[in-house]
Order: C-alpha cells, then sequence, then structure tokens
C-alpha cells in the first residue's frame, strides 16, 4: 500500500511540473508578444513623431512664405508716388522766402504736398495681416457657419496611421 501511494505521489508530481512547464512555456511566448508589440507601438510612435516634426516644419515654411508674400503686397501698394516737377518749380519761385506761419495750409505749399503724398491712414483703409481673402471662400457663408465649420476639423479625429506589418 505504502509503494502505490508513492507511485501515485510521483506520478501526480510529475503531472504537476509537466503543467508547470507547460504554463511556463506559454508565459514566455506571452511576454515575448508583448515585447514584439511594445517594439511595434515605439516604431509607429518614433515614426508618427517624425511626420508631426515634418508637418510643423512645413507649416512655419507655409507661414514664413505667406508672412512675406503679404510684405511684398503691401509694400507694392504703399510705395508713393515720385515727386513731381511742379513741387520744385513751386520752391524755386518762392526763393528764399519762407511761407507765413499761419497760411501752412495755403495751396502749393509744403504741407498740402505732404498731404498728397501721403494717403490718411485711418483704421477703416488698413489692412490685417490675416484678412488675404481665399479664392474659395464662400462670400454668403455667414462668420457663425465659418467658425463652426473651423471647430469641427478641430474636434474631428485625427488620422490613423496604418499598422506596421510585423517581422
Amino acid at each position: 500500500m505504502a509503494s502505490s501511494l508513492a507511485t501515485e505521489h510521483r506520478a501526480n508530481r510529475a503531472a504537476a511540473a509537466q503543467r508547470l512547464g507547460l504554463e511556463a512555456d506559454k508565459a514566455a511566448a506571452q511576454a515575448d508578444a508583448a515585447k514584439q508589440a511594445v517594439r511595434a507601438a515605439k516604431a509607429v510612435l518614433k515614426r508618427t513623431r517624425k511626420l508631426a516634426k515634418a508637418s510643423k516644419k512645413i507649416a512655419k515654411q507655409a507661414r514664413k512664405k505667406s508672412k512675406a508674400a503679404l510684405a511684398e503686397l503691401h509694400a507694392s501698394t504703399r510705395k508713393a508716388p515720385a515727386p513731381k516737377k511742379a513741387a520744385a518749380g513751386v520752391k524755386a519761385a518762392l526763393g528764399d522766402k519762407k511761407p507765413p506761419a499761419g497760411n501752412a495750409k495755403a495751396p502749393g505749399g509744403a504741407q498740402a504736398a505732404a498731404d498728397a503724398k501721403a494717403p490718411a491712414k485711418t483704421l477703416s483703409n488698413r489692412k490685417r495681416p490675416g484678412a488675404l481673402q481665399r479664392s474659395d471662400a464662400n462670400p454668403e457663408r455667414s462668420a457663425a457657419q465659418a467658425a463652426q465649420s473651423v471647430i469641427d476639423r478641430l474636434d474631428s479625429a485625427a488620422p490613423v496611421l496604418p499598422a506596421i506589418a510585423e517581422q
């Protein structure tokens, strides 16, 4: 009886050891799969960061180009016309005499010539830097609709990158 209990005990121990060995192999396989998944996720993250960096660089270049184009546009519209020869003739006719202090706005005076060169700058005729008109803009669209479309674009889900094929 004692020997049958010992052999049965040994058989149970052998089965338990085999079962533990199988569980250990299964756990090792799961750990390897998890490690591969982490590596794949890191690769996707690295690629995403590269894409974000590149898009940020492209956006910066586009802002720089648009700012330069806007500055060029403003520079071309701000150019004052060349001084007229008539103004030089008026100065020659006056000689060394200065106009009286109370008559600074008389026709042909220095103040009138200065007013003719520079148009009055008011808030209504100054252009804002961000006020470029887009060719595809819809003139019937209200500001609220435009704002809502911007909000919708910002709320939309970010583009999903394709999954990497495991090696």
